[in-house]
């Protein structure tokens, strides 16, 4: 059961990914053709640094945090993971997972009412186009739920792993574990 939902919500991280991908590569093609726009035809376009900045960044943002997370593409400071058990491995991934939750559960919450708030309000943007904000401001529990699904299959994985004893939810790779390291 919890391989299936590791697989569903692998699923889904990797599409939020993909669409991150999208808004980058629109991103790119945006400033590419706002900078030809306004220094060969002298003719910027107005909508570009908003767009970019409210909905593209963000998205590109809080749709990969999760995936990273998946991935261990983040920063990890594991100086002293090597030397623990895999059952001290297990405690240290719940006490982070857990640690996780409550910041990521408290984001999803006020985002979730900041973004109810302006669409309630009809929130917009003042600029050249009326954006609103409701839209970039719901992209932060979107993205941030997600992670707290990935954070709660992960507590949920390596208790379980641990009561029974057996490897029900892998842990992560220790970097740097049998390398050889020279400093010359």
């Amino acid at each position: 059961m919890i391989k299936r939902a590791g697989d569903v919500l692998g699923a889904l991280e990797r599409a939020l990914t993909v669409i991150a991908v999208v808004f980058l590569f629109v991103i790119m093609l945006l400033v590419v053709t706002d900078v030809f726009m306004r220094y060969v035809l002298n003719s910027p376009f107005a909508f570009t640094y908003d767009l970019i900045g409210l909905y593209l960044l963000a998205g590109v943002f809080f749709f990969t945090l999760s995936d990273g997370l998946r991935e261990h593409a983040h920063v990890g400071v594991d100086i002293l993971l090597s030397k623990f058990s895999p059952a001290g491995r297990r405690l240290s991934e719940i006490v982070t997972a857990l640690a996780g939750l409550f910041v990521f559960v408290l984001i999803c919450k006020v985002g979730f009412e900041r973004a109810l708030e302006n669409y309630e309000q009809h929130d917009v943007l003042a600029g050249a186009i009326a954006w609103p904000t409701w839209i970039s401001a719901a992209l932060v529990p979107f993205g941030c739920g997600v992670l707290v699904l990935r954070l709660a299959l992960q507590l949920v994985g390596n208790v379980l792993s641990l009561v029974s004893g057996r490897d029900l939810y892998p842990l992560p790779p220790v970097t740097g574990v049998g390398e050889a390291r020279s400093f010359e």
